[in-house]
């Protein structure tokens, strides 16, 4: 019998059988949804593109057998004034029974030896470990933002029992201890109470709109260029955020989003983007509805334009009945800007690391409070 031989490649469209049924293993159910890598394991932009213009897929082959895979979202990254090519790495999964073996270390060596800079946002510690092992620097986890809307609801949509003591969004938000009947009610009486005092006091302070006009949109026109132009020297580590980036990231048509813009007369100031995910018994969230604001962009010195943004996005969100609003940001000015607006900080669960051979120099210096990433990088708002 011949030993099998193992290889880590490139993908190229002899691998589209196997990796379609490794895809397929992965996710044949409903309950992940990852709209960005299809059945090929490309990200819609790259089946597109002719193969030699692909970002690259990386898979651990037995034979012609995938026990393992990582793809990749190239992006463009402004650090300073310096604009470098970067990618995104996500889609990192390994064949359960193969998972305690040198299959990961060896993928994210191909990794290393294949892109110049690559970036990641994950969640499990052991994944991370393996990164760090091979030299990704780790800034930390990005801090996550939650305001509860109705707080009963949540909590009896939430399976308490399930996440006590889970090192996760909804077991750190909900704690220990929840599944009293008598905590729950207190608790929801208090948040409900909070909030309508909070929203009060917000009617009172809020600025008058003046020439500024929010407005939903569904789609980006080149007013998102200017406006990209405009800030983009007022950020020292961030995507760039332009028309093209947009559209590839969230799409054309905005299938899965809400697009929000603030405008001075025909001139975009601002912009953020929503999402509302209706969680069907799952095993955390059971049933219940929750917002987020994936992603946003705007003048950091000036936050009157955010701050009318949030105003038309909670509005949206509570005509959507969702439970709870989740924002995660790593950018410290938007921290500060959440917690102004009644947010409360949370244990957050994405872990950001880069590794790059050629890094520029005010790079390796950066706090993670320094870098605008939301959780509309990478694809980490795709199971949230």
């Amino acid at each position: 019998m011949e030993k099998p031989n193992y290889t880590v490649s490139l993908y190229n469209d002899s691998h589209d059988a196997p990796l379609r049924k490794f895809v397929e293993f992965f996710w044949a159910t409903d309950s992940f949804e990852n709209p960005r890598i299809g059945q090929s394991g490309q990200t819609d932009v790259a089946k597109e593109e002719s193969e030699e213009n692909r970002p690259p897929t990386f898979l651990f082959l037995k034979d012609d057998e995938v026990l393992g895979h990582i793809a990749t979202i190239p992006v463009r990254l402004l650090i300073h004034s310096r604009i470098i090519s970067a990618h995104w790495v996500v889609g990192f999964m390994v064949l359960p029974e193969y998972r305690n073996g040198p299959i990961g270390p060896l993928l994210i060596k191909k990794v290393n030896e294949t892109l110049d800079f690559a970036m990641t946002l994950h969640v499990e510690s052991n994944v991370l470990r393996i990164f760090k092992g091979l030299g990704w620097k780790h800034l930390g986890v990005i801090p996550q933002y939650i305001q509860v809307i109705d707080a009963y609801h949540l909590l009896k949509c939430v399976n308490v029992e399930r996440i006590k003591g889970r090192n996760d969004v909804a077991g750190k938000c909900l704690g220990v201890g929840l599944s009293n009947t008598i905590t729950r009610f207190l608790m929801a009486f208090s948040a409900s109470l909070a909030l309508k005092i909070w929203n009060l006091v917000i009617a009172i302070i809020r600025p008058r709109c003046g020439p500024y006009k929010v407005v939903e949109e569904y789609s980006f026109d080149t007013a998102y260029d200017a406006l990209w132009e405009e800030v983009r020297g007022k950020f020292n580590a961030t995507v760039v955020r332009d028309r093209k980036y947009l559209e590839n990231r969230f799409g054309r048509n905005l299938k899965r989003y809400r697009l929000l813009a603030c405008r001075k007369n025909q001139k975009l100031i601002g912009y953020c983007i929503l999402k509302v995910k209706a969680f069907h018994n799952d095993p955390r969230m059971g049933n219940a509805r929750v917002g987020t604001l994936v992603d946003c962009l705007f003048n950091p010195e000036d936050f009157s334009g955010l701050q009318l943004l949030f105003f038309e996005a909670k509005k949206i969100f509570n005509n959507e009945k969702v439970d709870a609003i989740f924002c995660t940001a790593s950018y410290g000015p938007i921290q500060k800007f959440l917690m102004k607006n009644g947010f409360i900080k949370v244990p957050g669960t994405l872990n950001f690391a880069f590794h790059g051979s050629d890094l520029p120099g005010p790079l390796e210096n950066f706090r993670l409070s320094e870098w605008h990433i939301m959780r509309g990088d990478a694809d980490a708002d795709h199971n949230f």
